[in-house]
């Protein structure tokens, strides 16, 4: 059997070779360092993680990535947006899904939940995202939990111009608050008309 030698401390200054053998060696490093190995299983949780929304229900994930840079425009009418929602089923803590934008094409990605964050790879760049959040494709966009979402049963983007928030289907309350067109809304409920 083959040795490796490693040093021990003796005491004294000075270090001493100490033979060990290979399968004792291999278990250190399969050990070392404690940070490396897999923990338990993250559960996946609705939250938003900076510029992504995510709502899980059901093993389902759906969701909106929204990040937008000034560059050479205004807070309210920047230059450079990177907005697509995202849906996908999970297992164990991953998800292959779905990104779009209305009205655009769809681009394959990876999510899955780490350590009290998610990572997202996508298979191409949606359109003005290398301009404002940077490469999804050769790096994951990483990000931790910032805002727990308990009741999110999903996440959409506002399509309309203005839409009118009402506190119930037909019932219009006199000054009502509105979103407009790509707004990120967690949603709580679905009701029938």
């Amino acid at each position: 059997m083959q040795r490796e030698t490693a040093l021990k401390h003796t005491g004294s200054m000075t270090m001493q070779p100490v033979k060990l053998p290979a399968v004792m060696l291999l278990a250190l490093l399969v050990t070392w360092p404690p940070s490396v190995q897999a923990g338990p299983p993250v559960t996946p949780t609705s939250g938003r993680y900076d510029s992504l929304t995510l709502a899980i229900q059901d093993g389902r994930v759906s969701g909106v990535f929204s990040e937008t840079r000034a560059g050479n425009g205004t807070g309210t009418a920047p230059q450079f947006n990177c907005i697509f929602l995202l849906q996908g089923s999970l297992q164990d803590g991953r998800a292959i899904v779905t990104t779009w934008y209305p009205g655009g094409g769809t681009i394959a990605g990876n999510l899955s939940f780490e350590g009290g964050g998610v990572s997202l790879f996508l298979r191409d760049n949606q359109d003005g995202c290398l301009m404002s959040t940077g490469d999804m494709v050769r790096q994951p966009y990483r990000a931790r939990l910032a805002q727990l979402g308990e009741d999110w049963i999903g996440a959409t983007l506002v399509t309309a111009e203005q839409a009118v928030l009402q506190p119930a289907p037909e019932v219009l309350a006199r000054r009502s608050p509105s979103v407009i067109r790509d707004d990120v809304v967690a949603v709580l409920d679905r009701r029938a008309r």
